[in-house]
């Protein structure tokens, strides 16, 4: 390679690849990081959008089963009480407490009513009107007697085991107990008195009663959960309890939260496909991929796929309906687009990376084994998308206009739909409606993808610097307004470009250049002419000379402002980059020797770098292509010989100049290439410039059918002129002329037909 290292090659290194594959690797990790859309797992209560079934076979100690048993065993255990002897005591406390206020009541001097709601209020109003009564009129000392029977009677009753349940029972004990000697109203008082005063006098014994649980708990063996392969575990809208959750979970169905094996096998995937970028970069050293826009470019177009395939795969996987939804992605339309903008090795590798990315996604997202179909979509993700892109981008590759990204698409929709169907034949639950539904997939995605890569290509092209075949195409046809004021301001120019473009595109398609790139660059690569045509010797008649009034400084300058003025119109008329590089590089930094020669003779001193080209040096073999044919067509035009030896001769002396004065050291065209192009000129410019057969001249009967008037022809025995009169020029072909046609209204046979 004639290229510098350091430039040319630098984005190739080994630095530069192991930037990439960290930067591709790093990015795409935050992409498949195992987080995904509502993937916080279902939750008791939820209902359950599937009907799941077993992927495998399962067993397990369910701890929500086990638990349930347990508690269900324990709370079988009654409670064990003991007798609290401090409640007898608290109860005939509150007792003495109730009658010591009744007293009170009594002793001071109150009116009737006063005096019965203070005895109200000191029983919290338990007791009866007719009690109250009693109570506050009956004398000291029947009120001192009831007294100490009520807490005589208290205390015996509440010296037993009293249980909740036994409340009553032991109430009914009080009455029981109560003196024969009594009248009526005093035992109601009593009664009344008493009676809420008695309660339970057993208490549960909490240690005891844990104590006698935990053994009915830890007598009870663990539940073991079994479920075969297949076994429906779930059904679809069913409310899941806590059994159900655990089951899901034991089952893989049901994940929850980050798992760290799913963080380091996102971590490993980037990492592979990273490093598979890298190496790509640093083995195969892809043109298409030299440079930072490029580059990025090409991480684009492995990233945004994988991040819609990681997002959408959730919402449509698994395919329990049998839609085939997942298919309907248009992930063809980042291979197609790479092959567009990039070239086909990306693309390619792009087609791997996505196909991996899929798989793998359709294995480590949530539910991806739901009702054991997770091997099936594991084969349908990686064979349609693989397919698909393989298809679209075969098609795309050479696309010369807008019709062929459409047959791409439909090629891409022809190969999904092909490998599906091959895997529907050994799906177990197909059904015949599920052809419709993949055609339906397969053709959204492959149309769909045909027009993401046109959005695409018309997007990405400009913002990234590169120039697709449909554009180059257009760029071709003659019919373009920046050509067609070069045929009609600068003719001299446009042939001249013509020529150039012919040579240039036979040589790049030899040496495995752009061919078609060459072939517009070449077109417009002097249309900085359109300037001042008249100053160019293609344009100008050879009796005026524009330069015999200008020094060689000058005339320098007006033949260096083609190139300055080229690059201006270009942008002006909105010419891509990729064709407007031609403009400057076509001469690089050469010198104007025409007028560097004359002014070095009046002055040997003289700068030379006064007579440069303002450059650049050719940066890629296009443009060293186009500066070659260039030199070499103009340079065998000026030449009075022609023959095939001379041709050559000029040819390999224009390649040893530009070698010799370093112009391609800074594109990567190597001494075959050269070679190659040398040759390729030499073939091409023989074929231009070949010998051509003399013709000699009509005879006195064809100039008579022509109409030719008799004393303009020559008689009989006399020799046929070496030139024919005016009139005939261009009938026949003179010795080193081209051909001019005679008008056609000085034809007899048109006078004839025009006559009638």
């Amino acid at each position: 390679m004639l290229s510098r290292p350091g430039e040319a090659r630098g984005w190739f290194a080994r630095p530069a690849a192991i930037l990439l594959g960290l930067g591709i690797g790093a990015v795409l990790f935050v992409v498949l990081f195992p987080w995904f859309p509502g993937g916080a797992g279902m939750r008791e209560g939820d209902a359950s959008a599937w009907t799941l079934s077993a992927p495998r076979d399962l067993s397990y100690e369910s701890l929500v089963l086990t638990e349930a048993a347990r508690e269900e065993a324990a709370s079988a255990i009654a409670d064990v009480q003991r007798r609290d002897d401090s409640i007898a005591e608290l109860q005939i406390a509150e007792l003495t407490r109730q009658l010591a206020l009744i007293g009170e009541a009594r002793a001071d001097v109150l009116s009737a009513s006063a005096r019965e709601s203070r005895i109200r209020a000191a029983t919290d109003g338990e007791l009866s009107d007719e009690a109250v009564t009693l109570l506050g009129e009956i004398p000291d000392t029947d009120f001192r007697t009831l007294g100490d029977e009520a807490r005589d009677i208290l205390g015996r009753v509440l010296s037993g085991s009293i249980a909740a349940l036994g409340v009553e029972a032991a109430r009914d004990q009080a009455a029981e107990l109560l003196p024969v000697s009594l009248d009526e109203d005093q035992r109601l008082a009593l009664t009344e008195l008493i009676g809420p005063l008695v309660i339970p006098t057993l208490v549960v014994d909490e240690a005891r009663t844990e104590e006698r649980r935990q053994e009915a708990r830890d007598a009870v063996p663990p539940v073991r959960v079994t479920r075969e392969r297949g076994q429906v575990l779930v059904v679809q809208e069913q409310r899941l309890t806590p059994a159900d959750i655990e089951l899901l979970d034991a089952a893989g169905l049901n994940p929850r939260g980050v798992r760290t094996t799913h963080v380091l096998a996102a971590g490993i995937v980037s990492l592979l496909s990273g490093a598979a970028c890298g190496v790509y970069l640093f083995v195969a050293r892809p043109r298409a991929l030299a440079g930072v826009r490029r580059l990025t470019l090409f991480t684009l177009l492995l990233l945004a796929p994988a991040a819609a395939i990681k997002f959408t795969l959730p919402l449509v996987l698994p395919d329990l309906d049998r839609h085939f939804l997942a298919y309907a992605l248009p992930l063809a339309a980042s291979p197609i687009a790479a092959v567009v903008l990039l070239d086909l090795g990306a693309a390619v590798l792009l087609t791997v990376l996505l196909s991996s990315i899929a798989v793998f996604v359709s294995i480590y997202l949530p539910f991806a084994d739901a009702g054991g179909t997770g091997q099936l979509e594991t084969a349908r993700a990686f064979l349609a998308v693989c397919a698909a892109s393989l298809a679209g981008l075969f098609v795309a590759a050479r696309a010369t206009n807008l019709g062929r990204y459409l047959t791409a698409g439909f090629a891409a929709a022809l190969a999904a739909g092909a490998v599906l169907g091959t895997v529907w034949l050994i799906d177990p639950d197909r059904r015949v409606e599920d052809l419709a539904w993949i055609a339906g997939a397969s053709g959204v995605s492959g149309i769909a993808s045909a027009l993401i890569g046109v959005g695409f290509f018309v997007l990405l092209s400009r913002p990234f610097g590169i120039i697709t075949r449909v554009e180059l195409m257009e760029l071709a046809q003659l019919s373009h307004p920046l050509l067609r004021r070069l045929q009609d301001e600068a003719p001299g120019t446009f042939q001249h470009s013509v020529m150039v473009s012919n040579m240039a595109e036979r040589a790049a398609d030899r040496i495995g250049a752009d061919s078609l790139l060459v072939r517009v660059g070449a077109y417009y690569h002097d249309v900085g002419k359109l300037v001042a045509p008249g100053f160019f010797v293609e344009n100008s008649s050879a009796e005026v000379d524009p330069h015999a009034s200008l020094d060689p400084l000058q005339s320098t300058r007006v033949i260096q402002q083609h190139v300055i003025a080229g690059v201006e119109i270009a942008r002006r008329e909105g010419i891509p980059l990729a064709i407007t590089q031609f403009i400057p590089q076509h001469h690089g930094t050469r010198l104007v020797e025409f007028f560097y020669r004359r002014a070095a003779a009046e002055d040997p001193e003289i700068d030379p770098d006064l007579f440069r080209y303002p450059g650049p040096k050719p940066q890629s073999r296009e443009t060293a292509i186009v500066m070659l044919a260039d030199s070499s067509e103009a340079s065998v035009r000026a030449s009075n010989d022609r023959t095939g030896d001379r041709i050559r001769e000029i040819v390999e002396s224009v390649v040893r100049a530009r070698l010799d004065e370093q112009q391609f050291d800074e594109c990567d065209i190597s001494l075959r290439d050269l070679r190659v192009v040398a040759d390729s000129f030499v073939a091409t410019l023989t074929a231009v410039y070949h010998p051509r057969v003399e013709y000699p001249a009509p005879t006195a009967r064809e100039l008579q059918e022509r109409g030719v008037p008799a004393a303009e022809r020559p008689g009989a025995g006399e020799p046929l002129p070496d030139r024919l009169p005016q009139g005939e020029r261009g009938e026949t072909r003179e010795r080193g002329e081209e051909t001019a046609t005679r008008p056609i209204w000085a034809s007899a046979r048109w006078r004839r037909r025009r006559d009638g």
